[in-house]
């Protein structure tokens, strides 16, 4: 995830007995192992995917990554599964319904106003976004965000995790854009994010298990791939 949680001094590989090189952030946790191997960096599109990877990543800044994939089946039901147009005509009503709720735990969502606001804004961001310039281009949201890498995954060659950057000249680009556009919540470090986990980037560290399947992947992939040393 975030920069905070890319410390180790080496990746390691799964390998044996070995753990994957994330187990240091992960800390063997089920939940967090599966997404890490089964949803992080993998390509992401659709519209509402990416809506909801950038709200959840906004929901994190000064949280762990592992607070919010709890609550994420918290986030889905609150925030209509993230369908941009029902989340787009909620009112502050809603938001204070959310803020009054007293119980705790993974049934509920953070309760930080500026960032459920945040959510509710960007979709009405999006919805504008797709009666204007996205109409005149025929772009959907995703391909839109996804034009920042000119439509192809980059695969990087970080020797070890703690050399993973939290932004880049792109996310910086999409940060500024986005930003441009209304949207809160979204900076650089937080595009990052959601990049490395919807597949924009791919992130694990050179010759681990992981990296090597993905870059298998990439090879056989329509429209290829972009891959930095």
């Amino acid at each position: 995830q975030k920069k905070a949680d890319t410390t180790a001094s080496s990746a390691r590989s799964t390998s044996g007995n070995d753990l994957p090189w994330y187990n240091f952030f992960t800390k063997s946790d089920p939940a967090y192992d599966d997404y890490m191997a089964t949803e992080w960096g993998f390509e992401k599109r659709e519209d509402s995917q990416l809506f909801e990877k950038l709200s959840l990543e906004g929901a994190q800044a000064g949280l762990s990554w592992k607070t919010i994939l709890t609550k994420r089946e918290a986030y889905r039901t609150t925030f209509h599964n993230f369908d941009i147009k029902k989340v787009a005509k909620m009112k502050e009503s809603d938001v204070e319904e959310i803020l009054a709720t007293e119980v705790s735990g993974p049934d509920v969502i953070v309760r930080h106003r500026g960032k459920i606001e945040s959510v509710i804004n960007n979709a009405k961001c999006i919805q504008k976004m797709r009666k204007g310039e996205l109409r005149e281009s025929g772009q959907s949201f995703g391909e839109w965000l996804w034009s920042f890498v000119d439509d192809k995954p980059i695969l990087n060659s970080w020797e070890c995790s703690r050399d993973m950057p939290s932004k880049t000249a792109e996310s910086e680009a999409m940060s500024k854009a986005l930003r441009k556009r209304g949207f809160r919540f979204v900076g650089p470090t937080t595009c990052y994010s959601m990049m490395q986990s919807c597949g924009f980037v791919i992130d694990h560290p050179v010759n681990t298990e992981q990296w090597v399947a993905a870059k298998t992947v990439l090879e056989n992939r329509e429209g290829g791939y972009h891959q930095r040393r």
